[in-house]
């Protein structure tokens, strides 16, 4: 595996072991996660959270300090792209669970 395969490991090692901490009751546990999350108009987004004994227990909301250009690019580039990942992903998911 290359530097991608390695960076996918090291990301999940690394979640799974803030998890596991979180889980044990350490406090200010926070790590990157893909969530159900009310920060934008989208279901789900990627941001910080933090991590307890019942897994993501606070979704924390987008830094104060984004600039203009990161704002305007969340709002152009991402969400709409996002929009239709999350709609393909939901629909695939209902179309699997009908034919259970």
């Amino acid at each position: 595996g290359g530097s991608a395969t390695l960076s996918m490991a090291y990301a999940g090692a690394r979640f799974a072991t803030s998890l596991m901490k979180g889980m044990a009751g350490e406090k200010n546990v926070y790590e990157c996660a893909y969530v159900p999350s009310s920060i934008t108009d989208l279901p789900f987004f990627a941001t910080r959270v933090k991590l307890g004994p019942n897994g993501a227990e606070e979704v924390m909301p987008l830094p104060d300090n984004l600039s203009d250009y990161e704002k305007n690019m969340i709002e152009k580039e991402v969400k709409p792209d996002l929009k239709n990942a999350i709609e393909k992903g939901v629909d695939f998911v209902k179309n699997s669970l009908s034919s259970l």
